[in-house]
């Protein structure tokens, strides 16, 4: 079994869950202060939609590190550890407490914290998955990485530049992550393989983030640049420094959608650590 990935899993597991902390704490907040009022009338229906809608999320990805974290201690026959581990989290994982027990940080910021994902972290210090203060770094980061690849078409519409290839595309884009990111302009990869060298169009080290455009003008063009991430899926393995890639479709014209385009992409089984957005532009502004 190969630990490596099964490290590279925990730590983006742990980056999501991450996201979705404050958010939930606010949320346990609202309803804190719901039941402080005069309740003549039932919670109110956004209260009632946003635990669905954040809540449910986190109990999965609680319980994904629970069973990714035992499936990495059993493949490195850590048994006492492991047993140290169901003493902790319990041989029955309970996910709704774990995604809704929160505490106060009264020893710093007095910011409200989730205590399984606190508890986690502690657990897994020995091991420098997560990287220390360096996830912070990752979590802000790819939040900021995100954004960026979200904008694509205002990056492209600003520079008042009509594109005709994923070259025009990404040369845009990387010029704004290289004002972000520092190792983003000179960045080095190993992606080699016997055939040929994997080239992404964006490398972002400080990061462990490969970024790669396509642009399609038509529905069959978006079909194989899908395809050709299946192919570029296999090509980018073999350099330990990147583990988070990021496949951008700038398409010229709304052709698809952007639920038939997420139905088509779930279709491939590509890997959790790939992500895709779909990027509507204009060919000529």
């Amino acid at each position: 079994m190969n630990t490596k990935k099964i490290e590279v899993e925990l730590r983006l597991l742990f980056i999501e869950a991450m996201k979705l902390e404050s958010n939930i704490a606010r949320h346990q907040l609202d309803w804190v202060e719901w039941r402080s009022r005069d309740q003549t009338e039932g919670p109110p229906d956004w209260l009632i939609e946003k635990g669905d809608t954040l809540v449910k999320p986190f109990e999965y990805l609680a319980f994904s590190l629970y069973l990714t974290t035992v499936c990495y201690l059993d493949a490195n026959n850590l048994n006492a550890y492991l047993n140290q581990f169901y003493l902790k989290f319990g041989e029955k994982f309970d996910s709704n407490k774990a995604a809704t027990q929160f505490d106060i940080d009264n020893l710093w910021l007095g910011e409200p914290y989730n205590v399984f994902l606190t508890d986690l972290k502690q657990f897994l210090q020995p091991f420098d998955i997560l990287g220390g203060k360096d996830i912070y770094l990752s979590l802000s980061g790819v939040q900021y990485l995100e954004t960026v690849l979200r904008n694509t078409s205002a990056i492209i519409y600003k520079t008042g530049q009509s594109p005709k290839s994923e070259t025009d595309v990404y040369k845009a884009v990387r010029s704004v992550l290289e004002a972000i990111f520092a190792s983003a302009k000179s960045p080095k990869s190993n992606f080699f393989k016997t055939a040929q060298e994997y080239k992404p169009d964006i490398l972002i080290p400080e990061l462990s983030v490969a970024v790669e455009y396509k642009y399609a003008e038509d529905e069959s063009k978006l079909k194989a640049c899908i395809g050709q991430i299946s192919d570029d899926v296999k090509g980018y393995s073999g350099d330990n420094d990147y583990n988070l890639f990021y496949a951008v479709f700038y398409v010229t014209n709304d052709f698809w959608g952007v639920d038939k385009f997420n139905f088509a992409w779930e279709e491939k089984n590509f890997p959790k650590n790939w992500r895709a957005f779909y990027i509507v532009g204009n060919k000529t502004l």
